[in-house]
């Protein structure tokens, strides 16, 4: 069953591949806070832009060395060719290099199509009332570059997909801590959704959910990984193994979306996508702290973590900044935690084995 969603994330370019030639138009999203609903809606299949551990790639991007590891690599896998079936790109602004990341890439024609996601820092009306003309106005044009215009009963129909996405995510990090997957594994089941058709997924996540097995509370070190980039949680997960404990539970920010509550499907939908968005997914700067504090300790209660690792981009301000604000309250919580920067290349890696074993062993 695990197989099946490591393959859909592993073999994901060569599956986008195959949908691109049955006629499907691929979107790619940078960070959790473009709606995918509405590129849905609009008959396309959106996908999230992954890092890939490969060296190569940042140096194929050719951008300036202090830049984050994942605006390098996705540059460099643009210049590699590895993203040439992806039709358009929407990119919402979380940080000052990915919003002129933005501007690069339209620079180079990088794809067919690029766009903006103007995506206020707050909730209150005037913030909802900008962000649902600005999601009619996407919707606009993804309709007109897919022929498939998005109408406010398809927006309902591609909600209600996704809100049974969460809804199943929900009930997956319910039973994971004593399910007897391994975070690994659980791992691929969380990047699957980021990179597949939703239905898919959903299909898949039925079945898993419907064939986990009873297990057992486990009596080694357990830990929570907050982390961004992918290849460096699977690195982070291995090390934590490695030195006798199990990551239990995970929190990957760019997308929070999936695992959060549902998105009604009454009223406006452009309007409840809107509420669905705002300072709902912890992008640093468009999120309370406060609250993603809490959320990450509850978090932890819920899967009896002992202690979390907290890993982010080597040259990353924005979640840099976040973690500063974070670290008073898991200090004043006396919440054991572990922050480790760096980029998903072996060398930064591997200098990060120490670190992870002296925390682990630090752990009650």
């Amino acid at each position: 069953m695990i197989a099946r969603f490591r393959e859909l994330f592993e073999q994901r370019h060569d599956r986008a591949r195959v949908l691109r030639r049955q006629g499907r138009k691929i979107v790619a999203s940078f960070y959790g806070l473009t709606p995918k609903e509405l590129v849905h809606a609009a008959g396309m299949v959106p996908v999230q832009l992954v890092e890939d551990r490969d060296s190569r790639y940042e140096a194929k991007g050719e951008l300036l060395p202090y830049l984050c590891g994942m605006s390098k690599n996705l540059t460099g896998q643009i210049a590699s060719g590895v993203l040439d079936y992806v039709d358009g790109v929407m990119v919402a602004t979380v940080c000052d290099t990915n919003r002129h990341l933005l501007d690069i890439w339209v620079h180079q024609r990088a794809f067919p199509n690029h766009w903006l996601v103007r995506t206020p820092a707050k909730d209150d009306e005037g913030a909802v009332t900008y962000f649902t003309s600005e999601l009619k106005r996407l919707a606009a044009e993804l309709g007109a570059v897919s022929g498939h215009p998005v109408t406010d009963d398809g927006l309902r129909e591609s909600i209600a997909l996704f809100n049974e996405n969460r809804s199943l995510f929900r009930r997956f990090y319910a039973a994971r801590p004593t399910a007897g997957i391994s975070a690994e594994d659980a791992v691929y089941v969380f990047a699957a959704a980021l990179t597949s058709p939703v239905e898919e997924h959903n299909a898949l996540m039925r079945e898993l959910l419907a064939s986990l097995p009873p297990g057992a509370p486990r009596s080694d070190p357990k830990l929570m990984l907050s982390a961004l980039n992918i290849p460096m949680a699977l690195e982070t997960i291995r090390m934590a193994e490695k030195y006798g404990a199990t990551v239990v539970t995970d929190d990957f920010p760019h997308n929070a979306r999936y695992g959060s509550t549902e998105i009604p499907t009454d009223g406006d939908p452009f309007r409840a996508l809107a509420r669905g968005y705002l300072r709902k997914v912890p992008a640093p700067g468009s999120f309370p702290l406060e609250e993603r504090a809490v959320w990450i300790r509850e978090a932890m209660e819920r899967a009896s973590a002992q202690g979390l690792i907290y890993v982010i981009q080597l040259n990353c301000d924005a979640y840099a900044f976040e973690y500063a604000t974070l670290k008073e309250r898991f200090d004043r919580w006396k919440l054991p935690h572990l922050k480790i920067e760096a980029e998903a290349t072996p060398s930064s890696i591997e200098q990060l084995n120490v670190r992870v074993q002296s925390f682990v062993e630090s752990l009650p």
